[in-house]
Order: C-alpha cells, then sequence, then structure tokens
C-alpha cells in the first residue's frame, strides 16, 4: 500500500516497522533466531519478511540491567546494521538514563542539577550531537521521536508530571529545543518528527495534548500512539481516535508501539492468546490504521519482536510478559505473525 506523505516529495510505503532496540543485546548473550527452523540472522528474517521500518530507543547513561542498555554506541551499531540492509530507522530519545514513559519520566543523572534554561540547551545540544553522530555514520534517522510516550511530560520534575498544570510551559520549551535541533540536522535530508504519546484508544487526552502543541505551535509532523489492547481500550476506540485526530490536526499517525501475547494470558483481549490470534491481531491492528481519512494512516511498529528468553540476559527477576509477546517462541523460531509484515493492510 503506498500513502501520501505530509511535507514530503512523494508518497511512501505503508510503515511496517518493528522495534528492535533489544536484539543486539540478546544475540550478543547467544540468543539464535530461527526461519522455517534454520538459525538465521535476525534482521535478515524481518527484513525478507516485509519489514521495512525499524525503531531504535536512546538513553543518555543507561544502567545495563532489564533491557536499559541502548548507549549511543549501542544503537549506532545497529543502525548502520539496519541502514545496510535499506531499512527506514525511527530514533526514539527517551531523554532519560532509564524507561520514559507516562508513569516514569526521570531526568538523566547528569542533567538533574540545570535550571530550566539549561536544560532547554542542554535538550537541544544533545539532540543536535546526537545527529551528529549519526550523520558521520552516514545512519542519519528518517525520523526522529521527541520523546517517549509522553502523555504526561518528559524529564520530570521540570517538564512535568502535567497533573500541575503549570508545567506545560516547561514542556513546550523541551519539545521545541528537540525539534529545532531536529530540522537543523535536516539539512540536505528531511528528518520527520513525532510526537508519541501512550494514549491510542483515549482521545479525550489525545486531544487536550495537541490541542496545546498546537495552540503552542510546536513543530512537528507526525503523530504517534502507543496500543496495547491488555492496558487499553478496544480497537474501536483507537479507530475512533485515529479518525479525531486525523480530521481535527490533518497530520499522519502511527502506532508507534503495539504487541500481542502469542502464548499466556493478558486480560480481556478481542483474540486468543496463541500464535494464530496474534497473527489475527496485527493483521487487524494494520487494517484500522490503513483506513484513518485522509491516507493519515501511516503505519505500525511492532514493540520488541525479538525479546525473548529473558533469564539470560536480564537476570532473575525480570517478567516473562515481553517474551510472551514476542515474535517468536522460547526457542527462537519464528511465528505466523511474522507474515503479516507481506502483506498489504
Amino acid at each position: 500500500m503506498i500513502i501520501p506523505c505530509a511535507g514530503c516529495s512523494q508518497s511512501q510505503p505503508f510503515i511496517k516497522g518493528v522495534d528492535l532496540s533489544i536484539l543486539k543485546e540478546a544475540e550478543d548473550h547467544g540468543v539464535q533466531f530461527k526461519f522455517d527452523g534454520k538459525p538465521t540472522d535476525a534482521m535478515e528474517i524481518f527484513k525478507q519478511s516485509g519489514c521495512n521500518w525499524v525503531r531504535l530507543r536512546l538513553f543518555v547513561d543507561p544502567p545495563g540491567t532489564e533491557g536499559q542498555v541502548n548507549t549511543l554506541e549501542y544503537t549506532l551499531a545497529m543502525a548502520r546494521r539496519l541502514k545496510r540492509e535499506h531499512l527506514k530507522l525511527l530514533l526514539d530519545f527517551h531523554y532519560s538514563d532509564r524507561w520514559a514513559d507516562a508513569e516514569h519520566q526521570d531526568l538523566p543523572s547528569a542533567w538533574a542539577d540545570l535550571t530550566h534554561e539549561q536544560l532547554v540547551q542542554r535538550v537541544h545540544d544533545y539532540t543536535a550531537g546526537t545527529l551528529k553522530s549519526f550523520a558521520a555514520a552516514q545512519c542519519l534517522p528518517d525520523m526522529v521521536a521527541i520523546g517517549n510516550e509522553i502523555s504526561n511530560g518528559m524529564m520530570w520534575p521540570d517538564g512535568g508530571p502535567l497533573t500541575d498544570q503549570a508545567r506545560w510551559p516547561a514542556l513546550i520549551d523541551l519539545l521545541k529545543a528537540g525539534a529545532r535541533a531536529v530540522r537543523e540536522a535536516s539539512t540536505g535530508k528531511s528528518i520527520r518528527i513525532m510526537i508519541h504519546l501512550d494514549k491510542g484508544g483515549n482521545p479525550e487526552i489525545s486531544e487536550a495534548f495537541f490541542n496545546r502543541c498546537q495552540k503552542s505551535q510546536v513543530d512537528f509532523d507526525v503523530i504517534g500512539l502507543s496500543y496495547y489492547p491488555f492496558w487499553q481500550a478496544s480497537l474501536d476506540d483507537l479507530q475512533g481516535n485515529l479518525i479525531a485526530l486525523s480530521n481535527k490536526y490533518n497530520k499522519d499517525i502511527a502506532v508507534a508501539e503495539t504487541d500481542y501475547n502469542y502464548c499466556g494470558e493478558a486480560g480481556n483481549l478481542p483474540y486468543p492468546c496463541t500464535p494464530v490470534g496474534q497473527k489475527q491481531f496485527l493483521e487487524k491492528l494494520m487494517k484500522v490504521v490503513a483506513a484513518t481519512p485522509g491516507g493519515h494512516g501511516i503505519g505500525v511498529i511492532y514493540w520488541e519482536p525479538a525479546w525473548i528468553d529473558g533469564a539470560k540476559w536480564n537476570g532473575p527477576n525480570w517478567s516473562p510478559e515481553w517474551e510472551q509477546r514476542a515474535l517468536f517462541d522460547k526457542d527462537g523460531n519464528a511465528l505466523p505473525a511474522l507474515s503479516v509484515f507481506k502483506s498489504e493492510p
């Protein structure tokens, strides 16, 4: 499926993406991935299965535990690898040493004592310096997310939580600083800017956030939404939010994170927690996104499909829930849902 690309010179294929941020860590600890029972390079498996985008997260100074391994050096190595495969890159700035989401948005420890003005400048300089490193490595991203799941702000306590309405101006300053750095790095190459929330099924929170962005003239191209059916509303609710956001803001929209169980149990889900049910969910989700009015539903990115066999590299206290949502079974065998990436939504 070819879709119009707002702000681009030509139409672009529907994003059929995967977040492979943990892949190198898993491989470095001996995890093998198999296609038709044969050990195969994981990046090749995803490419041959029809994936055309890869999302990579970036921490500032991660501790190296519980999947928090994504330093600049680590991420550059992954970016060079996927660019050799001619895959598109979405770089996800967490602006934190640790996981950033709606409940956790910790400042990097090295930034903790900065004033607001200093922090705004640091966000700009850090973003610009990071993109300069990617340019030097010839793997400049095609899209950049300014923050990860920031429906409640980011870089607390400066840019949130947004339960304190007084935090909004600071958050806007931080978003603008990051966006400005991306635009400066885009000379001769168009890097699209994503603003990413975690409330895929919640139009009230989504619209309240993007109303603020629109009123404050935050510069961005793409609305990113996380949609996890076991935590959020139904696919119908997601579709309603996509329609409302598309009609109101005339922006492209991607589901920047999603996944689904192939085993185990995970709440009240629309399909069984089986390999077939996982495939059915991904097929339906892609159709829902592609049906967004105006061609604004530009794609879906599956979160950490290679997160398997975690006990080898995360320690005994890590929850197995992510392994149950991978696109490989516990032995590294590719699951049927991978075939969805080859089909048109």
